[in-house]
């Protein structure tokens, strides 16, 4: 059964509004908040989607990736991650929880150098409550909406510790083969 507080709703209702500007895009887009200790930053770019074929099953995965997709690799990398079982959902809301395997998990990460870990510096970030709101999903292969949630992690190097933070947007995502992902080492 989908449970959604009454704030998630409230959020997926005024993001709904807000909406994204679908019809005059091709590339798939978001724009966004993203806070992570006292930084909060506007973000925006690229949003993508696909779903990969796991030994378990189908998994749906958006990616919104701030800039362009391929600027995050390997290395360096600064995007929000929404991964859930299954294959693509339909227009609802999803509750985004630290346990994916009943909803929806979400990652907010921002790191560079982070094929060493001596070297890294940044945030990862896991989702813990929040939603993630479908709104539209067309013959095209694009899926429109909205996303705010809290999320708990790490900071990595130099300072290190716990950090909480959020992220909150609409987006328009396009669909792209799983192996668009696996390029990207993520």
């Amino acid at each position: 059964m989908l449970r959604v507080s009454s704030l998630s709703l409230a959020l997926l209702l005024t993001f709904s509004a807000a909406g994204c500007d679908a019809e005059e895009s091709l590339l798939g887009e978001f724009v966004g908040r993203t806070s992570v200790g006292a930084e909060t930053r506007a973000v925006e770019g690229e949003a993508v989607y696909t779903v990969f074929e796991t030994p378990a099953g189908p998994e749906f995965v958006l990616g919104l990736f701030v800039g362009d997709l391929f600027e995050s690799d390997t290395d360096e990398y600064d995007y929000v991650l929404f991964r859930r079982v299954g294959g693509r959902p339909g227009v609802g809301a999803y509750p985004v929880t630290a346990d994916p395997d009943h909803a929806v998990g979400a990652t907010i990460a921002r790191v560079d150098e982070a094929e060493d870990p001596l070297e890294s510096v940044g945030a990862l970030l896991t989702g813990t409550d929040g939603t993630l709101g479908l709104t539209r999903i067309d013959d095209y292969g694009f899926i429109a909406g909205t996303y705010a949630f809290t999320a708990e992690g790490i900071r990595l190097m130099p300072r290190g510790g716990r950090v909480s933070g959020e992220a909150r947007g609409t987006f328009e995502a396009r669909y792209v083969p799983p192996s668009t992902f696996r390029r990207l080492g993520l």
